[in-house]
């Protein structure tokens, strides 16, 4: 990446590698639900009684994507992507129907049975576009099944001798299932609408971890109607309508709020480590130079880069201004004293770059101009190198022909070394 490149990338905004998102998530809202209504009507001699029980639920799927940006704050935004959201109902409904006659005032006795036991399978599916949370296009998602779902009963039967029961019914149930996100709660940070990022504390590590836990409102309804016909048919008394009405039931309405399953999204991120904290380029002739390497190294994942500026005296410089790291290299500044009056003075290297927890870290920058030797013309060209020291101080020692080449070879040998 070259200098421009560079200086605009560290301009622009930051952000990690993109992380999948989905969310799977089952609520069984059905189960075991039990009704009966008794026989009905009450106090008839034929009374029917129906019993239903179901079980089931639904299932919730999401999908999308999750970015981490910075640099003015670091933060977290969940996008689903379009058309990706399922959301399925899948239940049973055992429907249970009884008779009981009593005839006895007719001289012709009693009689219980059940009369039918049948399984009715309810399904459907919806698709949406996730997340579905507040001001987003669509806020809940609702299936509604009556489909190849009303069941006639016909039956007939001869309960004594000579006498039968005709029984006609129609029972229709209609399932109701619906979904809605309530919020996201994403580390200490909260989301409750849509296209809405949380701010993250950035720490500085390799790797960013964000927990989250999706939370979303599930509800649902059956409702039932039965539409019952019965009448007995016996020589002595003839046909005897005993009753026909619709019976409407609300079986179950309920909502509540459930979790999904926790997740967790692991992003690489850059870790800048100086090799130094403080630089001291020690006593440096007026006219001539020391200049010392300062490695930057990268111990995160993603790749590092950023700028270098000197603030302070303005006989420190840096070059090259610039720096870039791919995960586990270093990159190599070096940083000149060139002092112009006697006297001790001081300045900060500032290094600025794409790591969120410490975008500037400031390296402290002392040196000492003296005096030439007696006779020496300060005017003069003098470039002098530095050696390390065991301390990792630089002091001067052996003469280059210009300031150029010695930065621009200290530079290569460095970069050569990443």
């Amino acid at each position: 990446m070259n200098s421009l490149l560079l200086l605009a990338a560290v301009a622009a905004a930051y952000e990690s590698e993109s992380q999948d998102v989905r969310l799977v998530d089952e609520a069984g809202i059905f189960e075991n639900i039990e009704f009966s209504t008794g026989m009905i009507p009450d106090g008839s001699p034929i009374g029917v009684e129906f019993r239903v029980e179901s079980n089931g639920g639904t299932s919730v799927l999401m999908e999308g994507f999750a970015d981490l940006t910075w640099p003015d704050n670091v933060t977290w935004l969940a996008t689903g992507d379009p058309d990706t959201g399922l959301f399925s109902l899948s239940a049973s409904l055992d429907a249970i129907t009884s008779v009981k006659v009593d005839l006895s005032e007719y001289g012709l006795g009693t009689y219980e049975s059940e009369l039918d036991h049948r399984t009715l399978n309810m399904d459907g599916s919806e698709r949406f576009d996730p997340f579905v949370l507040p001001g987003a296009v669509q806020e809940y998602v609702e299936i509604v099944d009556t489909t190849d779902s009303t069941q006639l009963i016909q039956y007939s039967y001869e309960i004594f001798a000579g006498v039968s029961l005709d029984f006609y019914a129609d029972m229709t149930p209609t399932f109701t299932v619906g979904f809605a996100g309530v919020q996201w709660i994403v580390n200490e940070g909260v989301v409750t609408s849509e296209d809405e990022a949380v701010v993250l504390t950035p720490e500085q590590a390799a790797e960013f971890i964000v927990d989250s836990v999706y939370r979303g409102e599930y509800s649902g309804s059956i409702a039932l109607v039965f539409a019952p016909t019965i009448s007995v048919s016996a020589p002595i008394i003839g046909t005897i309508p005993i009753v026909s009405f619709e019976y409407p039931l609300e079986l179950l309405s309920d909502s509540f709020l459930q979790d999904f399953e926790p997740t967790a999204y692991t992003f690489p991120m850059p870790m800048l480590v100086p090799g130094s904290d403080a630089e001291d380029l020690g006593e440096v002739e007026l006219g001539a130079l020391a200049t010392v390497n300062i490695p930057v190294q990268n111990a995160g994942n993603l790749n590092l880069y950023g700028n270098a500026t000197i603030e302070g005296d303005a006989a420190f410089t840096v070059y090259p201004t610039t720096f870039n790291a791919v995960p586990g290299t270093e990159d190599g500044l070096v940083v000149t004293f060139t002092p112009t009056t006697e006297g001790a003075t001081s300045a900060e290297l500032v290094l600025t770059s794409n790591d969120p927890a410490y975008p500037d870290i400031r390296v402290s920058l002392a040196g000492t101009g003296v005096s030439t030797d007696e006779g020496q013309d300060v005017g003069e060209d003098k470039v002098v190198t530095a050696e390390t020291t065991s301390c990792g101080c630089q002091s001067p020692g052996m003469a280059v022909p210009s300031l150029f080449a010695s930065l621009a070879a200290l530079s290569l040998a460095w970069r050569r070394r990443a």
